[in-house]
């Protein structure tokens, strides 16, 4: 059976990937943050763990020992981020602690596994895909975490040679389109229900914009030019004075040819407006996508024109706070994975979300324009 279609096998392979990426850490390393926007890579795998046991252990077999212990330390809620890493155990402990409990978890739902039932959180597996969607979610965010230390003395690596080679575009017609997950099992509630829209005709561009195509912005002064920012962005680039792309800083390698990385929403919006286009909104994204015109997908995630917000009809699964509290008008959505992503997270209609000030993920920009060529 495929990994796709073998959820517990999946799951597993997941569970490996974190231990080991938890191992790989010296004990400083599984505390430190590498980033104030990133919990140490030693909490996400407690907390892989911790969520393990809630939705097994609590929800499935009314047991919330673990859960009632660790809640202090393992709900983002109540851990603020800068002091997650002193509430971990020592090194030896917590990879010991992670993977016997990880065992158990994965044989006590297989005892308890029945696709066939009534209960929400079994029927059609629903409880194991979350499982696996939500460790792909917090691997990638652990090797983003791991991908940012720098060798001391390492130059800061350099955004290649000016240039512009603009990526061709594809034209779409107006049309009534579906978007939205056709797989509940799989899907997360905020890609529920799926849903039908209109689209007016649009081009967007075949591949995401490279370090070469950006560097002419910064070299034609855009970052200094308020003409191409909206006040708010404007406002955020003044406040933080950044002069280019935070990837450019040596978290990946200096290849003019490589996609654009670790920009902002306010940077993307700024750099499509200098090349007279706009972001594409998600619904637009989704569709080409599904049509076969987007190229490199999942290479950088892609910032997109739209706030999250939920779907007509939307209902909370499996809890409130998954998606619920981001539909804050303060998040917008991202589209297509990267290159540190999971194939769960790579799907079509899967949204990601984000303030628009965020740059340290590999987050990337594709060129959307309105009307037909």
């Amino acid at each position: 059976m495929s990994p796709a279609h073998d959820p517990l096998g999946r799951w597993h392979d997941l569970q490996r990937a974190l231990l080991g990426a938890a191992a790989a850490q010296s004990e400083d390393r599984l505390r430190d943050q590498a980033h104030p926007d990133l919990s140490p890579i030693g909490w996400h795998l407690e907390h892989c763990v911790f969520v393990e046991c809630v939705w097994i252990r609590s929800a499935l077999l009314a047991d919330h020992a673990i859960r009632d212990r660790l809640a202090q330390r393992c709900l983002p809620e109540l851990a603020p981020k800068s002091a997650r890493g002193g509430l971990l155990p020592r090194r030896a402990e917590l990879l010991r602690w992670s993977n016997e409990t990880m065992q158990r978890n994965w044989a006590l739902l297989c005892k308890v596994r029945d696709p066939d039932a009534a209960d929400p959180l079994r029927a059609d597996d629903r409880i194991l895909h979350f499982l696996v969607s939500h460790h792909a979610q917090h691997l990638e965010t652990v090797r983003t975490a791991a991908g940012r230390v720098r060798t001391p003395g390492q130059p800061a690596a350099g955004p290649g040679h000016p240039g512009s080679v603009d990526a061709p575009t594809r034209s779409l017609p107006g049309a009534v389109v579906p978007v939205g997950s056709a797989d509940p099992a799989r899907a997360h509630d905020n890609e529920l229900p799926r849903a039908r829209v209109r689209l007016r005709d649009f081009r967007i561009a075949q591949r995401p914009v490279t370090n070469r195509e950006w560097e002419a912005f910064v070299v034609a002064g855009g970052y200094r030019d308020p003409r191409w920012w909206t006040p708010e962005g404007w406002r955020w680039q003044t406040r933080t004075e950044v002069e280019a792309p935070d990837a450019w800083q040596g978290a990946v390698p200096d290849d003019p040819g490589e996609f654009v990385a670790g920009v902002s929403r306010h940077e993307a919006g700024a750099y499509a407006r200098f090349r007279g286009g706009r972001l594409p909104h998600e619904h637009e994204w989704e569709t080409a996508r599904r049509a076969g015109l987007l190229h490199d997908t999942g290479r950088v995630w892609e910032w997109c024109a739209n706030r999250f917000h939920p779907y007509p009809g939307f209902r909370p699964f499996p809890y409130r706070e998954y998606s619920l509290p981001w539909f804050d008008g303060r998040h917008f959505v991202l589209k297509g994975g990267s290159r540190l992503s999971e194939p769960e997270v790579r799907r079509p209609a899967f949204r990601n979300y984000y303030p628009p000030a965020t740059r340290h993920i590999l987050c990337g920009v594709r060129l959307a324009f309105d009307g037909s060529a």
